[in-house]
């Protein structure tokens, strides 16, 4: 029943053993190999869905050959404007092209100056039809990068050469059909007529050094070979599968495919021909699909590597590296610490447990800290783009406050000069140059002081390549002022709906524009050009006496110019470390930085023009971007782009995440300071323990151990003093113990007598003792009492005091001295006391060796004879003192003659037992004895110690007590 609570104990420290060093680490090991691999798989796979996203985008723009030769052809013509020798540069890629599609060609090309470059085109009659085509196109291309919404049936050279625009490009020829060469997006590609049959489709470009127009064959727009060669070069360069299917059978690739793939993608194509779903997955592809065309759809596919994409695969193999490392790890521990026993002190051993324990807030911490940094990363991006946005607006805002802020200055002066002319028909000298001088603080391009008969007072031009007509402005001037007064106006017809609307106030919205903005500055339409006009009036308004009007115009594309000269820095300022770029739709320039131009045209050509918010990652300089591009509000037909380094949003989770490593090292160091205090507050006191275990072990008994704290620690400190001086007690009385006991040499007469005992306590309880009776008589006693310690001790004591106060009577007779003995214990006897003692007396005449004893329950005396090498015991004894009331002992005889020893013992000596559990016993005990047989006894008493506690037992099991008298003998 004993051993149960030691089993349970046993089991409960293999437990955590296990739970603390194999279960937990493993758990955590585990966890964190998880979450790792499933994160970079979610992050390997957002990267190739991004990079499937960019080149669909590719494979869509060049989707059919309409697109696909409309960027080759624009290609060739940018390339033509930037070379030395255009003519040349033409020359070779038109026959290139002509040489791999013969018969599907034919070309037009101008010079700079318009004339045909007859070496180089296929068409080179009717020279005044192709120059009008010319100028047509010409003045198309300028108007619509200009502004794209334009219509161009409405313009006058259109009109002008509609006949033979129709009669060069066909009966079906549309105008608006002509944008569509010019344009970079989704809708840009060849415009179809029906000037011919086979070659109906025209692309062209107009540019300063060369233009060319290309007639294409229907057949080769029909065909797919350029998306093939698309296909094809992507398909060199990357791990992914490039390709396409069309109509009528979506769901095969036209394109060439690995037919070990062709189940997977034949279901992918199924699949978004049904439903419409653009991605598709499962455990052995990823596929990304769109339709540019109705009869098309393209496709990115990518085969998973088990070495990539299993992350289960990747954990357990991972799991399994480190738990080996681990386990590798806890044998070289357990080697060094069980085996070699190498030192590994408490306090480490006890912050280790605290590290392993601080682990798990830790792994809990990482886990939060990586969605965290997920989450937070997103957030710093939305945060970004936000700013970005509002940097922008801001911009955008500034226009329009710079507007309203011309109006105010404006306001002042006209208001000034209003009150001084009042109801005045004239305007004086210095009023006029107030005037003239507004002209210069606002920058106009056009400054009109017109009177109410349509006089001119006032006229500034501030544009050389343009100028208004003065009739035109004269005429709004004064039919406004007419209107205003609410006269009747002389009504013209007039056959262009612009001079209609300045002639006939009572239906033209125009006025009812400058009357709802008056003093502030509008944006109206005059022709086909867009300004932005302030007006102010003078006179009594109320009387609607309006004598003068004064017309300030700003060219919309001029102060718009000039803004974005002036304030593009602005941009800057608020964000120092994004770079921007300004692009007008109207005018086709750019502001702000120079290496954005591509970057925001692609963006827009992504997107189809269309106007609204667009964000994302661009590369720009080779790095990764966030970027936002949005149209302006008031600076209307702008497109404007924000880029920012994805790298400063990176270095910001970097510092959160250095922080974090920080955090988790400044935790690890808390906890081995934490674990070296707390070690030191635990093992200070054992320390001091250890301290007062030293001093006991070197018989320092005075030593105590410093009191602290008053908790477990002092009190089992006060105990351990107690017990100290307790033993400072037991020191006391051994020595007064070996006080009682004789010297271990005795000599005397023809006998030398040597006497140890050996104590495996402070107290033993074996007593010897050897004293002169008399001249003639010797005596010797050897006892050993039941047990050790204190009672052991104070028995030898009793035995020894009892054996003092007899008589030389009484020491002369063995049995009486026994029995006196065996009445003192055996009267002290109780439920107590229950002692007894094994005891034997000897009375040694020194002169002729005769010699009586007495045996109380000792072992039996031996006695040796080298003179014959031989050992008898003396088979007497009777009952041990103290036991029982009815005791009976008698004296026996013998002599020891010359040459004969007697060897007296306690019964530790035969029951001491070896590593194998034998007993040596009696038997082996005496048949040592002539063997180790010394005439001198100390070194007879060494020899026998050292074959039985030196060879045999190697331990001392009990208080050994040994006698050994030896008779000289005489030759």
């Amino acid at each position: 029943m004993k051993n149960k609570p030691n089993i349970s104990s046993k089991i409960i420290t293999y437990f955590v053993i296990l739970f603390c060093f194999i279960l937990f680490p493993f758990f955590l090991i585990y966890t964190f190999l998880d979450v790792f691999f499933i994160s970079n798989t979610e992050i390997f796979r957002q990267s190739i869905i991004a990079e499937m996203d960019n080149h669909i985008y590719h494979l869509n723009k060049y989707s059919n050959n309409k697109k696909y030769f409309h960027f080759l052809l624009s290609k060739i013509a940018e390339i033509t404007q930037k070379s030395n020798n255009p003519n040349e540069y033409l020359k070779i890629n038109i026959d290139n092209l002509k040489k791999k599609y013969p018969d599907k060609f034919s070309f037009i090309v101008w010079d700079e100056n318009g004339k045909v470059e007859k070496n180089i085109s296929d068409k080179t009659s009717y020279n005044y039809i192709l120059s009008k085509v010319y100028e047509s196109l010409k003045e198309v291309t300028a108007t619509v990068k200009l502004n794209h919404t334009i219509k161009i049936s409405d313009l006058d050279i259109i009109k002008k050469n509609k006949n033979i625009l129709h009669n060069f490009f066909g009966k079906i020829f549309i105008a608006e059909n002509l944008k569509k060469p010019i344009y970079n997006s989704n809708d840009s590609g060849p415009f179809l007529t029906d000037v011919s049959y086979n070659s109906s489709s025209i692309w062209f470009s107009i540019n300063t050094k060369a233009s060319l127009l290309c007639f294409i064959s229907n057949e080769l727009l029909n065909d797919y070979s350029g998306l093939n060669k698309i296909v094809t070069t992507f398909n060199k360069k990357s791990e992914i599968i490039y390709g396409f299917s069309k109509i009528p059978n979506y769901a095969t690739p036209f394109s060439k495919f690995p037919s070990n793939h062709e189940s997977d993608i034949t279901l992918a194509l199924a699949t978004f021909e049904n439903g419409g779903d653009s991605f598709f997955e499962n455990d052995r592809a990823i596929v990304k699909m769109a339709m540019p065309q109705p009869d098309i759809i393209t496709f990115c596919f990518l085969p998973k590597d088990k070495q990539i994409w299993d992350y289960e695969t990747n954990r357990n193999f991972w799991f399994g590296i480190s738990i080996s490392v681990l386990l590798f790890l806890y044998c070289i521990l357990g080697f060094k610490f069980l085996y070699k026993h190498q030192f590994f002190s408490i306090s480490w051993k006890l912050t280790s447990l605290f590290l392993l324990a601080n682990l798990v807030p830790l792994i809990i911490l990482g886990f939060i800290t990586n969605k965290y940094i997920e989450n937070k990363k997103t957030s710093l991006k939305n945060e970004l783009t936000d700013d970005l946005e509002k940097t922008i607006r801001e911009f955008d805002l500034h226009y329009n406050y710079l507007l309203e802020n011309i109006s105010f200055k404006i306001n002042n002066i006209t208001d000034d000069i209003s009150d001084k002319i009042g109801n005045s028909t004239n305007i004086s000298e210095s009023e006029m140059n107030k005037l003239s001088a507004l002209y210069n603080e606002v920058s106009p391009t056009f400054l009109y002081l017109i009177a109410s008969d349509g006089q001119i007072l006032l006229s500034r031009n501030s544009d050389s390549n343009s100028s208004m007509n003065l009739d035109l402005i004269s005429s709004l001037g004064k039919y406004f002022l007419t209107y205003l007064n609410d006269k009747p106006v002389d009504i013209k017809q007039k056959k262009n709906d612009f001079y209609s609307s300045i002639y006939n106030p009572q239906t033209s919205d125009l006025y009812e524009t400058l009357i709802k903005n008056v003093r502030h500055i509008s944006e109206i339409h005059l022709g086909n050009s867009k300004h932005y006009v302030y007006y102010y009036t003078f006179g009594n308004k109320e009387k609607y006496n309006n004598n003068y009007i004064l017309i300030i115009m700003w060219n919309s594309k001029d102060y718009q110019n000039t803004f974005m000269k002036e304030k593009i820095n602005l941009l800057y300022k608020s964000f120092p470390n994004a770079d921007f770029c300004i692009k007008s739709s109207i005018e086709g320039l750019f502001y702000g930085s120079d290496g954005l131009r591509n970057t925001i045209n692609s963006i827009l050509e992504k997107q189809s023009n269309e106007r609204g918010k667009i964000t994302g990652i661009i590369e720009y300089r080779g790095k990764n971007h966030i970027f936002i591009c949005m149209n302006g509000t008031n600076l209307k037909y702008c497109d404007m782009l924000a880029v920012y380094p994805e790298e400063l949003i990176n270095k910001k989770i970097h510092i959160f995440i250095i922080q974090v490593i920080t955090g988790a090292l400044a935790s690890f160091l808390l906890t081995i300071i934490i674990g070296q205090l707390l070690s030191i507050q635990f093992l200070k006191p054992i320390h001091n323990l250890g301290e007062a275990t030293s001093a006991i072990g070197e018989r320092n008994f005075s030593y105590r151990i410093p009191i602290g704290d008053k908790d477990e620690f002092g009190h089992l400190n006060q105990v351990f003093n107690r017990v100290i001086e307790g033993l400072e007690d037991f020191e006391v009385a051994k020595i007064i113990q070996e006080s009682l006991l004789p010297s271990n040499n005795y000599s005397i007469g023809d006998f030398d007598i040597f006497a140890k005992t050996v104590v495996i306590t402070t107290l033993g309880g074996n007593y010897y003792d050897c004293f002169k009776i008399d001249d003639k008589y010797l005596g010797i006693i050897i006892g050993d009492v039941a047990g050790h310690g204190i009672p052991a001790g104070l028995m030898m004591a009793m035995a020894k005091s009892a054996v003092l106060s007899a008589s030389n009577e009484i020491k002369m007779n063995p049995t009486a001295l026994t029995e006196r003995l065996h009445k003192m214990f055996f009267s002290l006897k109780d439920n107590r006391l229950k002692r007894m003692m094994t005891f034997q007396y000897f009375v040694l005449n020194i002169e002729n060796g005769h010699c009586i004893y007495t045996n109380a329950g000792h072992s039996y005396p031996i006695l040796i004879d080298n003179n014959i090498h031989k050992a008898n015991f003396m088979n007497y004894t009777s009952t041990p003192l103290g036991v029982s009331s009815k005791c009976h002992y008698k004296n026996k005889e013998f002599d020891l003659k010359e040459g004969q020893s007697l060897v007296l013992y306690t019964d530790s000596i035969v029951k001491t037992t070896n590593i194998n559990g034998e007993t040596f016993g009696y038997d082996r005990f005496l048949d040592i004895m002539p063997n180790h047989y010394n005439i001198n006894p100390e070194i007879f008493y060494n020899n026998i110690y050292n074959n039985i506690y030196k060879q045999w037992s190697l331990k001392l099991d009990d208080d050994l007590t040994l006698i050994l008298i030896n008779r000289k003998k005489y030759e």
